[in-house]
């Protein structure tokens, strides 16, 4: 067997990068590297700048100014309902969080008080609607006579009565004499008499009582004359006042009819609008006292802060049933003041929502709230943001963005706010024309949160010098610029 022999050793071309002197080498060349990329920031972007300056375009367009604030969303309106007759809770047909349409019966109490009262009201329009027709029909001879014979009767009564009121007058003086008399007779002076002065005394008394009851008596006897002269008068002579007479009794009697029905319908609440039950105060079995009926609120109707309650849905009215109108919405949004003092009902505003992404709603301006809040010394000033349409994810109390549009210019002359040069409180402008930089004063509109509106000095497609923008790197401060065309960026205006 052939016997291999080992093969001779390579040797290597490179070896006197080995070790040290390849760390020496790498940290050369990263060295030069560096240097070519400060030189290239600095030399190279420089001469760029020199020829090429940031430009942008006078074009026309739209100039906004805007302010924004972050505050809650609440249903547009909101209902407090009662009942406005007091009684015992018999039925609650709806729960806290469910949604109710209008009309919906919500809870009863019991009727039985309400229906009597209807019931006694219908039969006295029912007396009222007799008494109305026999003041119509013609008075027959019959009639007539009976009318005669109830005014004989309270004569014939009034007679008697006088009779009987002076006799027993005449009685009681007769014993007051009597026991005078006898006073005098068994009552020297200086005697007790007891017995007989207390008999004088109790007869005086008796006279004093018959008297006041007599004249009653015969006051009355005399009413009873009066009211059958008069109806035999108003049925015999003036039927037409007997009939107005009437007609008036009928219509009082159907006023409280009317009265009765309200009260025994006040006896179910039902839903004034469509919405979302928050609250309900009551339990089946319970005495409710009147809640004043139904009133609405609109929570920003004034602007007010939210409170807790109405925002998350817990309730905490005080009346018997708490429901939100959930079909519409509004946000109520804290402003700085100097964002408040540019704001007036119906101005545009848009709405975003930090709990639904991509969601943007047109809204306006409803009312900015007359007097601040401040919290921990800042003065906002809260104001209410319609929202134009609803969507089904909404929900209160969620977290809302407002953007309102404070003023705009549209269809003008505009170029960015980092274009304007103000020398002495007068603008100017660079304009860039062949390569030449050459300024120019120009005459300001309004003066957006990006853009400048241009009223005189500057055409439409001229274009402006923009100020260089000067960014940090790891080697310091380089300025850059960029090419020409169309720049919406600066920011000279207030934000908003």
């Amino acid at each position: 067997m052939k016997q291999l022999k080992p093969l001779p050793m390579v040797r290597r071309r490179w070896s006197f990068l080995s070790g040290s002197r390849a760390w020496i080498a790498g940290l050369g060349l990263a060295g030069v590297l560096l240097l070519g990329l400060i030189l290239r920031d600095t030399i190279f972007s420089s001469a760029q700048t020199a020829t090429t300056p940031r430009l942008a375009t006078v074009t026309r367009g739209t100039v906004q100014s805007q302010v924004s604030g972050t505050g809650s969303l609440v249903p547009s309106a909101q209902y407090n309902l009662g009942f406005r007759t007091a009684g015992q809770l018999t039925e609650v047909d709806v729960r806290v969080g469910q949604t109710v349409k209008a009309g919906q019966l919500l809870a009863r109490i019991d009727p039985s008080a309400a229906q009597a009262s209807l019931a006694q009201a219908q039969a006295s329009l029912q007396s009222a609607q007799a008494g109305l027709q026999s003041a119509n029909a013609p008075l027959t001879a019959a009639q007539r006579l009976q009318l005669q014979h109830q005014l004989s009767a309270a004569q014939q009564n009034y007679n008697d009565t006088v009779a009987s009121v002076n006799q027993t007058n005449q009685a009681d003086a007769t014993a007051v004499a009597n026991d005078q008399a006898k006073v005098s007779a068994d009552c020297p002076a200086g005697a007790q008499c007891s017995a007989d002065k207390a008999q004088l005394a109790s007869d005086q008394q008796r006279q004093k009582t018959d008297q006041v009851s007599g004249n009653s008596r015969i006051h009355q006897a005399q009413q009873q004359i009066n009211s059958a002269s008069d109806n035999l008068a108003i049925q015999s002579q003036v039927k037409s006042q007997a009939v107005s007479s009437a007609q008036a009794q009928v219509a009082s009697a159907q006023a409280q009819v009317t009265s009765a029905q309200q009260a025994v319908s006040q006896t179910t609440l039902t839903a004034p609008a469509n919405g979302v039950v928050i609250s309900i105060n009551g339990v089946p079995g319970e005495y409710v006292g009147t809640g004043g009926g139904t009133t609405a609120e609109a929570p920003g109707s004034l602007a007010p802060a939210p409170s807790t309650s109405s925002a998350s849905g817990s309730g905490g009215s005080s009346a018997f049933m708490v429901i939100q109108d959930t079909s519409s919405f509004v946000s109520v949004v804290p402003f700085a003041e100097t964002d408040a003092a540019k704001l007036q009902a119906q101005q545009p505003a848009s709405v975003t929502f930090d709990a639904i992404p991509n969601l943007t709603i047109s809204a306006t301006v409803l009312q900015v709230a007359p007097g601040a809040t401040v919290v921990s010394n800042v003065v906002n000033y809260y104001a209410t943001v319609v929202l134009n349409r609803s969507d089904p994810r909404l929900k209160a109390g969620m977290t809302a963005n407002a953007t309102v549009t404070v003023s705009q210019q549209l269809n003008v002359l505009y170029v960015p706010n980092s274009a304007i040069q103000n020398t002495g409180g007068t603008p100017s402008v660079l304009v860039y024309a062949n390569g030449q930089q050459v300024s120019r004063e120009v005459t300001e509109g309004l003066v957006g949160d990006t853009n400048t509106e241009i009223t005189g000095g500057l055409n439409e497609g001229e274009r402006v010098v923009l100020p260089s923008l000067r960014t940090t790197t790891g080697a310091g401060t380089t300025t850059r610029t960029g090419g020409g065309g169309l720049f919406l960026g600066g920011g000279r205006g207030a934000g908003g």
